[in-house]
């Protein structure tokens, strides 16, 4: 049983009211764990911890202290949870670069388990990113049963170079009701094969945050003495992951598609906007990087990378693929525009700097 809370940082609210879902979330996550003794959260989005950093030190100090504890574990290592079918290849490296080092410079350990449980579709390249970046499994959910055959819940994916993760499919729903979870954990039962193999469930309040509630975590402890349902216990994506890698699974090679088609044809200025701003992202940096060794033009990461962390969370699934609210895509086109700017100050200088090394001859 996964506590988690699904959290939407934009969709049909604003960015900003993301930003303080997250805060609200993680200190009702710290509730939980000082109330239950065997509770343990479930973080999959890296941007979260950053914006908690920003605006409520005491309460980062407090994860962290938790996160070494073992119970809030911090899985995904990207940024947010993007969509998998419109960002650029860069885009995903950049999400695993930054988050990856965010967590190892804050935490002193990296994300190990992949976790991306709400895009719209998974591009066949995500075992090679995922694996390449450190992470060894991966968690998802859509698409569901009826719209992708997989050959079970539990397989390895491979991806065309041969790298290949651990994945499994949640069944259901990622998210539950505040209440009793016996009618969800039987709906997820239900999409889930008779098997001694340890199986995952999701819970907690999600979309707007919230997270697992004492009546989810009470009624686990109901359930777990009833010889109606399984064994259930409170535990960690990387603990499921681990104890489900000694079995005997099969293999899938390919994308895993689709679900929501109608959005990758809604709302194409965004999607222009994400792909030009990668570019202009990626020729700034080659152009930096040039000046560096004939112009010994200072290094601009911490720059490029505050304007990459403007794109990471336009990645984020439903502002990428169209199905936010529309006030959200003003503060999409201003943020995404700030990295741009960026990106030309910095070709600029670059482009500068490399020019006054040429000689020219007088006439």
């Amino acid at each position: 049983m996964i506590g988690n809370a699904h959290i939407d940082a934009v969709w049909l609210w604003p960015w900003q009211e993301g930003f303080q879902e997250a805060r609200a979330t993680f200190r009702a996550a710290l509730d939980r764990i000082a109330e239950y003794p065997d509770f343990v959260f479930t973080c999959d989005s890296i941007g979260y911890l950053a914006w908690v950093e920003e605006h409520d030190p005491e309460l980062f100090a407090a994860l962290r202290e938790q996160v070494h504890a073992g119970r809030f574990e911090i899985v995904g290592g990207w940024w947010v949870e993007p969509d998998c079918n419109i960002p650029g290849g860069e885009g995903f490296v950049r999400h695993a670069l930054y988050s990856q080092r965010f967590l190892a410079d804050r935490f002193g350990a990296m994300a190990s388990v992949g976790c991306n449980v709400d895009p719209f579709g998974q591009n066949a390249v995500i075992p090679q990113l995922l694996s390449k970046s450190g992470m060894d499994g991966y968690a998802f959910m859509r698409p569901q049963p009826h719209e992708a055959e997989l050959p079970g819940p539990t397989f390895w994916w491979r991806a065309a170079d041969g790298s290949r993760v651990l994945t499994y499919r949640i069944p259901h729903e990622y998210c539950s009701p505040a209440g009793h979870l016996g009618t969800h954990v039987g709906k997820a039962l239900a999409q889930l094969p008779h098997t001694t193999e340890p199986l995952m469930c999701f819970y907690g309040v999600g979309n707007h945050g919230g997270g697992p509630t004492r009546a989810n975590i009470d009624s686990i402890i109901e359930l777990n003495g009833s010889d109606q349902f399984p064994r259930m216990v409170l535990s960690t994506v990387g603990a499921f992951f681990d104890e489900a890698a000694g079995g005997d699974l099969p293999e899938y090679t390919g994308e895993i598609q689709p679900h929501g088609v109608g959005c990758y044809s809604a709302h194409s200025g965004i999607k222009k906007l994400i792909r030009t701003t990668e570019h202009a992202l990626a020729a700034a940096e080659k152009w930096a990087a040039v000046a560096g060794a004939v112009a010994a033009m200072a290094p601009v990461t911490g720059e490029f990378e505050a304007a990459w962390r403007q794109v990471l969370l336009n990645h984020f699934h439903d502002t990428a693929a169209g199905t936010a609210l529309p006030g959200a895509y003003f503060d999409a086109r201003d943020r995404l525009g700030e990295a741009r700017s960026i990106a030309a100050r910095l070709q600029n200088r670059a482009i500068q700097g490399i020019s006054r090394q040429i000689a020219v001859a007088p006439a």
